[in-house]
């Protein structure tokens, strides 16, 4: 039996899908970065992760590509609009590097009022549908605001599901049935995948993330 698409990013090969997850990544990395640095007061930022959480139909990856973005130790109560200037940043560097990949959803991750991107001891997400941010993306008239209250009024109690305005980000490295993409580490759920991981501790620079 042919292994699944999980097994063998977890495995001792390197698969194709996981090159290929890597290398949008890494496109996605610079476009944020291209976009936030000299222009927003970030102590860091990158897309930090990309976590497979299931497979489609014919064996293609489903996906959550991760952003993060280090709002510093000493902000205790972040500024939303400030927050949501981010998130647009964000939607719009990650938008073309996995429109032709099946994504679940984005999610994009503050940590703050603590030490910095890997460290932080609040960690919340805006957790945004593909469908918002592609229009997001290509709709002129769809604006940053447009998107804010999309995702305010479609926002529900639970903090799963997409869209969600703010809530408590995912630690996918501790979810069953997935794995983590990090710059060139598949991560199994429950094993070190601090970079793409609010709960962890790791190196940002084989993650993506860094300074802005």
């Amino acid at each position: 039996m042919m292994p699944s698409l999980l097994e063998r990013l977890l495995g001792d090969d390197t698969p194709d899908e996981q090159v290929d997850l890597e290398s949008r990544q890494e496109d996605a990395d610079k476009a944020l970065r291209d976009a936030v640095v000299d222009t927003f007061d970030v102590e860091e930022c990158g897309v930090t992760g990309v976590a497979v959480v299931n497979e489609g139909p014919d064996g293609e990856p489903v996906v959550v590509p991760i952003a993060r973005f280090s709002l510093g130790e000493d902000v205790e109560n972040p500024d939303m609009d400030f927050v949501w200037d981010l998130v647009g940043e964000a939607a719009s560097a990650l938008h073309d590097p996995f429109d032709d990949v099946f994504v679940r959803h984005y999610d994009i991750q503050f940590t703050f009022d603590g030490d910095e991107l890997f460290e932080a001891e609040e960690c919340q997400r805006v957790a945004l549908t593909d469908a918002l941010v592609d229009r997001f993306a290509t709709d002129a008239g769809f604006n940053l605001n447009n998107l804010r209250d999309a995702v305010e009024q479609a926002d529900d109690i639970d903090d799963e599901i997409a869209p969600v305005a703010w809530g408590e980000a995912k630690d996918y490295s501790r979810t069953n049935n997935a794995a983590v993409v990090t710059g060139g580490a598949a991560a199994a759920a429950g094993a070190s995948a601090a970079a793409a991981s609010c709960a962890g501790a790791g190196a940002a620079g084989a993650a993506g993330g860094g300074a802005c």
